[in-house]
């Protein structure tokens, strides 16, 4: 799609990265319960939580929460400008979500 994009706009590809924030993106595993990893959908202050992160970084970021498909992990990865901000919100998350799914 990029490169359909720079050809209509009749673009240079070094062009692309002006337009393209590449911003720090950070993993924390929370250990759960392997019977319990599915769950966090269920849980209204977990989800709340990502509901609010979600918002927070909505025009500066990315925020994804995914259950591992092979440990009893969820997996909170978040993506912002400022590494060490976005390292602090993940691992509240990850806390919350061990605090709940344990």
């Amino acid at each position: 799609m990029l490169i359909m994009i720079l050809l209509k706009n009749k673009e240079k590809a070094s062009n692309a990265k002006k337009i393209i924030n590449i911003y720090p993106q950070v993993l924390v595993n929370a250990k759960v319960d392997s019977q319990k990893k599915m769950k966090y959908k269920e849980d209204k202050e977990i989800n709340e939580a990502i509901q609010e992160l979600e918002k927070e970084f909505k025009n500066n970021g990315r925020v994804l929460i995914r259950p591992s498909g092979t440990e009893s992990l969820i997996r909170v990865m978040i993506e912002g400008e400022d590494k060490k901000y976005i390292e602090g919100k993940a691992k509240d998350l990850a806390k919350l979500i061990e605090k709940k799914l344990s």
